[in-house]
């Protein structure tokens, strides 16, 4: 099926299930674009060429061995040191620390609960910003003390205290420093299993549309604390593809995007210039309080880099993109191409 046969009866389909001008996205038309996704999903699953050339495996990741999953990952340039977060389905979510030099591990710390429990959550990206390690789940975003993190023996557990509410189902999260980037998953299914917010979903054009959102947060803002269920105000918004998987903004201002869905399904990492430097695209009110908003649409694409399946969180090292694969996951273990190793893209 070839694209211009697959652009035609997109916008067929498109106009037959209501295409709003409004930029509003009908039940139909989700459907039909859904539908059409995963039908090309599943051909590109049995197509897709296995041979990738755009990435340097750099150190093993630990604990896969273990039964635990990557997720989020980060580079920390004041500490040259790698941090992955994993879940696991009978254990408590673990942070790992790998020397930045050598690749060793330099310790798995455990995440509890406020009430001591252990911690369970997917803990989909993580972030830091010299002073602090953040993980996010769900709606919120955690904070914890770097110094704490170094202090803590191997195999102890951090307590998660501090957090803040957002808006998005948080599934990544990077920080460049001034912002902090949480942004949500999401892809169709009959389920709804990654459904995302109805004010989320907005139609571009006629044949693009976004079901997805990345909110930016300037870090001196954020409130965190103990309790209390006040949503944060973003200070800038995103909308996205989907299937993102990990975000990364660049030291050039540039935003790097990990896609990905399916253990037998090529993951993208696709470049976006810095749409932030034009005039925004709308404009979301949270309470009296204009937020500005851009499209990472098609048109401000700069680059599509492809690569194995199951690509997740990434991050900028030293002005490149690295990143993680949770193919090397026990959990993945029958997936098309394996990846087991920390990755800087080319």
């Amino acid at each position: 099926m070839t694209k211009k046969t697959v652009a035609l009866i997109l916008a067929v389909s498109l106009l037959l299930s209501g295409f709003s001008l409004t930029g509003e996205v009908s039940d139909a038309r989700r459907n039909v674009e859904g539908c059409i996704e995963t039908v090309v999903r599943a051909v590109k699953s049995v197509l897709d060429i296995r041979s990738y050339s755009d990435y340097t495996e750099l150190f093993e990741i630990p604990e896969t061995e273990n039964g635990y999953v990557p997720q989020g990952y980060c580079f920390s340039e004041a500490y040259n040191a790698h941090f992955i977060s994993y879940y696991h389905d009978d254990a408590a979510t673990v942070i790992s620390l790998i020397d930045g030099e050598n690749g060793e591990k330099i310790k798995t710390l455990s995440l509890k609960k406020s009430n001591g429990k252990d911690f369970t959550g997917h803990a989909g990206g993580i972030a830091e910003d010299g002073q602090y390690l953040y993980v996010v789940d769900g709606k919120k975003i955690y904070r914890i003390s770097l110094t704490l993190v170094f202090m803590t023996p191997d195999g102890d557990s951090l307590p998660l205290v501090d957090k803040v509410n957002t808006d998005v189902k948080c599934s990544y999260l990077n920080s460049d420093g001034t912002y902090l980037y949480a942004g949500e998953f999401y892809t169709f299914t009959s389920s709804g299993s990654y459904d995302t917010d109805k004010s989320h979903h907005m139609a571009i054009s006629l044949f693009e549309t976004t079901y997805a959102r990345c909110n930016a947060y300037n870090i001196t803002n954020l409130e965190f604390r103990p309790d209390g269920d006040e949503i944060s105000v973003p200070s800038i918004i995103f909308t996205t593809p989907n299937c993102v998987q990990g975000f990364a903004r660049m030291p050039d201002g540039t935003f790097a995007l990990s896609i990905s869905y399916g253990r037998n399904n090529n993951s993208t990492l696709a470049y976006y210039k810095d749409v932030t430097l034009g005039e925004s695209d709308f404009v979301a009110e949270y309470e009296n309080v204009s937020v500005p908003a851009y499209h990472l649409r098609n048109s401000t694409k700069t680059e599509s880099l492809r690569q194995p399946p199951l690509l997740e969180g990434i991050d900028d090292m030293k002005g490149k993109a690295s990143g993680i694969f949770e193919s090397c996951a026990q959990k993945y273990g029958d997936a098309a191409f394996i990846v087991d190793k920390i990755c800087i893209f080319n």
